[in-house]
């Protein structure tokens, strides 16, 4: 396996973890991959470390080259007892983070053939507000403004397929604050409209811009979408709402929702969980429906 890291942004806000298999699989004998992109969740504040490496490893054993995206976010130091304030980037919001995956969608294919990657199977994976992240380069892979900020092309940036764990699809109510959940969301969403928008109060046409229900196309990439109806975070209701503009627009589209477990349980067993309540052995059959529909774009000799 080879390892490194590439810069997205000249000031070191952003990097691409890539991860790479040996494409000599045996004597003389060189294998092209399908490639996964991954853009752990962490409500555009932080990223999720169990959301990035650990979902690496396991593509990487079902013969994935992977890439973590280090996307630009919001608060990058938590608070200490000498600053009892987080440390705070403003300039990492909507769309910033996007135009660091679009970056990075161009350089996994700009490597294609020294990292042996198929270039008619390049996916996107997001996780929370890693899925918005996803979600909206689905929608605005074309977009000539982000584009230019990017310095690259449709072609490009265009996944193949993206797939979405419990995503972010809008922020009017980012943390599900509706539902009277527990207390410890009142914290994030006191920080997310400024990490999301840039300002603490958010007018309904920003809302309104970033909302994936609303911007669904007919020529966006095929979506893979699973979920728990406990989720405590992100209201099921809005990933439903989006999965049916996806059906209007004939996108064509799977969805798994599980009946129990809570937001953020990334691969649902030991490998990643942060704490007992991240151990869902019935959701963990994610991970099989979901490569079962990749390998509906496989070739087969």
């Amino acid at each position: 396996m080879h390892y490194e890291e590439i810069p997205l942004r000249e000031d070191g806000t952003a990097t691409l973890r890539c991860y790479l298999l040996d494409p000599m699989v045996s004597s003389k004998t060189k294998k092209i991959r399908p490639a996964m992109l991954i853009c752990p969740g962490g409500a555009y504040l932080s990223l999720s470390n169990k959301e990035g490496e650990p979902v690496a490893a396991r593509w990487m054993g079902y013969g994935y080259q992977c890439f973590v995206v280090m996307y630009k976010h919001y608060v990058v130091a938590d608070p200490t007892p000498d600053h009892p304030e987080p440390t705070i980037d403003p300039g990492a919001h909507y769309p910033e983070p996007t135009i660091d995956l679009m970056r990075a969608m161009a350089i996994v294919r700009e490597h294609a053939d020294d990292w042996a990657i198929d270039v008619d199977r390049v996916y996107c994976m997001g996780f929370s507000a890693g899925g918005h992240v996803v979600g909206t380069l689905a929608e605005r892979f074309d977009d000539a403004e982000l584009l230019k900020c990017a310095e690259t092309t449709a072609d490009a940036v265009k996944p193949t397929g993206i797939v979405l764990g419990y995503p972010m699809v809008g922020a009017s109510d980012p943390t599900g604050s509706r539902h009277g959940n527990a207390p410890w969301l009142a914290a994030v969403a006191a920080l997310m409209p400024p990490a999301i928008f840039g300002t603490d109060d958010p007018t309904v046409e920003q809302e309104v811009e970033i909302d994936l229900a609303l911007h669904a196309r007919s020529d966006m990439p095929r979506t893979f979408v699973w979920l728990s109806a406990e989720d405590e975070a992100l209201p099921p209701t809005d990933t439903l709402d989006f999965v049916k503009a996806l059906w209007e627009k004939e996108v064509p589209c799977e969805l798994h929702m599980y009946q129990t477990g809570p937001h953020g349980t990334s691969l649902c067993d030991w490998s990643s969980e942060g704490s007992p309540q991240d151990f869902q052995p019935y959701s963990a059959h994610w991970v099989g429906e979901c490569l079962r529909w990749l390998d509906r774009d496989a070739k087969r000799d």
